[in-house]
């Protein structure tokens, strides 16, 4: 909750987005006599550009090296197992 500060706000009901409901963005002083529809336009623009990672979270990379490191220690295990089955 903020007391004491007055500071214009643009609030997105309509985000397109199945699990936030609104968003509220809080206006730079400077921005604050902009013109109101460049500002909603800017505020969907915006919106559309974010990429959420909740703290914590690190994207996932690729597996490729990871299933490659697997397939190597599958063949290279098959290729022991069969050694000793020859002998």
């Amino acid at each position: 909750m903020l007391k004491g500060v007055s500071q214009k706000v643009i609030e997105v009901v309509h985000t397109d987005n199945r699990y936030f409901e609104k968003a509220i963005l809080f206006l730079r002083p400077a921005a604050q006599e902009e013109d109101k529809a460049k500002l909603k336009t800017r505020a969907g623009e915006y919106l559309a550009q974010i990429n959420y990672n909740p703290a914590g979270h690190t994207p996932k990379k690729s597996s490729l090296p990871e299933v490659v490191k697997i397939a190597l220690g599958v063949l290279a295990g098959a290729a022991i197992a069969c050694m000793f089955f020859l002998l």
